[in-house]
């Protein structure tokens, strides 16, 4: 039993710790590929920030109407030696020229055109887009030049636009990683920078520009806070399976084997009152006892105890399967509960192998209950029994009937045992029967709690205790009305 809980709960464990591995790996590559975006996202909204400002330059070009200000018709032309890739080596090369061409409003007639003519020898297909974007913005710059500042404030707005509110920067470079010019204030400090791809301002690609945003992975979490989120409900929902699953399987091997011993036990316990029945009569018989009015009393006495002892074995038995009838229905009735619990404790106390004192104080009155008088009385029965059972060799046992609300509460306080914290929830299922180590003094099944908190909830009412140990436990009924 014990090799086979632990090789479940291995089991159980392995596949636990595989689903947080495999979900931990699945967030990580979505939190890779979420981060890739971002970079992707970044570099597009700066190359946009490049263009916007590019063409905010150009409108205060064409509105400048100061005396000198450059009007009239921008051309660049770019000569390469071909675009079908020939080889260097090669001679009688053809040469290709390309032309922008670019107006600006004229204020005067005496403005003159402006060219800005660029050869650029590197064979590449990057040449037409070079063209529209790297010379545009060299021509443009080698006119008026552009700030850096007026880049990283047009790059500011475009990650608004878009939704990224973090702190951002723009780095000037020459070649792979001179820093030339920066718009990055001294006390930002660099945390999960996250970079756009160099964007080339010169024809000859020696200058760039880069631009940065700071601490982006909040950006990141956010976006991938619905996917964690459901990752982890998931992974909770799988795991308390796991676990109740488990659970359940254990309670039920453990139910299994105590009702197993449950079967065994009442079998034996079965068999004596019978046994002992069955000698007396024989003897009665055999002896021809029923001329001795001594004797046969005697014997009819010991029949009467075995059998009574077997009718309350049977009932045991009978409300042990109560909670498995599916289409068991109690049978309420008004009555007056103050004389039943009187006549109880009064069956109880002549009974008892030891002094037993009940103290009953009737708050509720005459007024009747509403309840099925049959397993009412069972119920009290069992906890009186209980009482009597668990305590010393002098029992004290108060039972109180009072109004709580609109409920008949019922509490039975006796001096007994008590019964310690950790089992006060345990202790109203089936077939639980509190440990006592060698010590088989007090017989029981464990039914009667259960069978006592099966009937009380059909009534819509509950049962608690409230216990200490050596130091008597109080027993809680109550039963709306």
């Amino acid at each position: 039993m014990k090799i086979q809980r632990y090789f479940i709960l291995l089991f159980v464990s392995i596949s636990v710790v595989g689903i947080f591995i495999s979900q931990g790996c699945w967030l990580w590559n979505t939190y890779e590929t979420e981060k890739k975006h971002m970079a992707n996202k970044v570099h597009q909204l700066f190359e946009q920030s490049i263009a916007e400002t590019l063409a905010i330059h150009l409108t205060r070009m064409e509105q400048d109407s100061t005396q000198g200000a450059p009007h009239g018709e921008m051309s660049m032309g770019i000569a390469v030696d071909s675009i079908s890739r020939v080889l260097s080596h090669q001679e009688n090369k053809k040469m290709v020229r390309y032309y922008r061409n670019m107006i600006l409003n004229p204020t005067d007639e005496r403005d003159k055109p402006l060219t800005f003519t660029k050869e650029y020898y590197k064979e590449s297909y990057d040449v037409v887009r070079l063209a529209s974007s790297a010379g545009i913005f060299e021509m443009v710059t080698a006119i008026r030049p552009i700030s850096i500042l007026t880049i990283d404030s047009v790059f500011g707005t475009v990650l608004e636009r878009n939704g990224i509110s973090r702190p951002h920067f723009v780095d000037a470079v020459f070649g792979k990683d001179t820093l030339i010019d920066t718009s990055k204030p001294q006390d930002l400090k660099l945390e999960n920078l996250i970079q756009s791809r160099r964007v080339s301002i010169t024809m000859n690609e020696e200058f760039g520009l880069q631009g940065f945003v700071v601490d982006a992975d909040r950006l990141i979490y956010r976006r991938m806070l619905y996917a964690f989120m459901l990752s982890i409900f998931f992974v909770l929902l799988t795991t308390t399976c796991y676990f109740y699953l488990i659970r359940t399987i254990l309670h039920q091997k453990t139910v299994a084997q105590i009702k197993n011993d449950f079967i065994n036990n009442m079998t034996h316990e079965l068999k004596t009152p019978i046994t002992i029945t069955y000698s007396a009569i024989d003897a009665l018989q055999t002896f021809r006892l029923v001329d001795n009015p001594v004797k046969r009393e005697e014997y009819f006495n010991i029949c009467k105890q075995q059998l009574k002892q077997l009718t309350e074995l049977v009932e045991k038995i009978l409300s042990m399967a109560i909670d498995e009838r599916k289409n068991f229905h109690l049978q309420k009735e008004q009555f007056q509960v103050a004389p039943i619990v009187k006549r109880l404790s009064e069956q109880f106390a002549l009974k008892a192998n030891k002094p037993v004192r009940f103290q009953i104080e009737n708050e509720w009155g005459e007024q009747p209950v509403y309840a099925d008088r049959f397993h009412l009385t069972h119920v009290i029965a069992n906890l009186i029994d209980n009482a009597i059972k668990y305590s010393g060799e002098e029992v004290e046992i108060s039972i109180r009937l009072k109004r709580n609300e609109r409920n008949l509460e019922i509490d039975i306080k006796d001096n007994g045992c008590g019964i310690p914290a950790k089992y006060q929830k345990q202790i109203f299922e089936r077939f639980y029967r509190i440990s006592k180590g060698n010590r088989h003094d007090v017989k029981g099944y464990g039914l009667g709690l259960s069978y006592a908190k099966e009937i009380i909830e059909r009534h819509g009412g509950s049962i608690q205790v409230s216990s200490q140990e050596n130091k008597g436990s109080i027993f809680t009924l109550l039963i709306p009305q």
